[in-house]
C-alpha cells in the first residue's frame, strides 16, 4: 500500500469518508468504517474535531474553531490535531483535498 503524504496544508480541505459512521458515547465516541468493519474510539476532543469536519473545512478554519471551543487549548494544539488527522487519514476515515 502506498503511503499517503504526511503533511496537511493549512488550506487543505479535510473531509469525512462517506462510509464512516459516528456514534457519540458518554466519554468520547466511536467511528465505524462501514467497509472494513473496524471501530476506532475517539476522546472528547476527537469528537469535537469530527463534528467540526462537517462541511469539509479548510485545516486553518478547523483549528480556529477548535481553539474557540476549548476552554484552555494547549500550545501544541496544531501539532496534536495534525497527528490525529493523519491517523484518521491512514485508517481511511478522512480524505484530504489539498488547495
Amino acid at each position: 500500500m502506498e503511503r499517503q503524504q504526511d503533511t496537511i496544508g493549512a488550506d487543505a480541505r479535510v473531509c469525512r469518508h462517506p462510509r464512516v459512521a459516528y456514534r457519540d458515547l458518554e466519554e468520547g465516541g466511536v467511528l465505524l468504517h462501514l467497509e472494513s468493519g473496524a471501530y476506532h474510539g475517539v476522546n472528547p476532543t476527537g469528537c469535537a474535531i469530527w463534528e467540526l469536519l462537517e462541511g469539509e473545512p479548510r485545516l486553518r478554519d478547523l483549528l480556529a474553531r477548535l481553539r474557540a471551543r476549548l476552554e484552555d487549548p494547549p500550545p501544541n494544539l496544531q501539532e496534536e490535531v495534525l497527528l490525529f488527522l493523519q491517523g484518521l487519514r491512514e485508517r481511511d476515515l478522512v480524505t484530504v483535498r489539498e488547495a
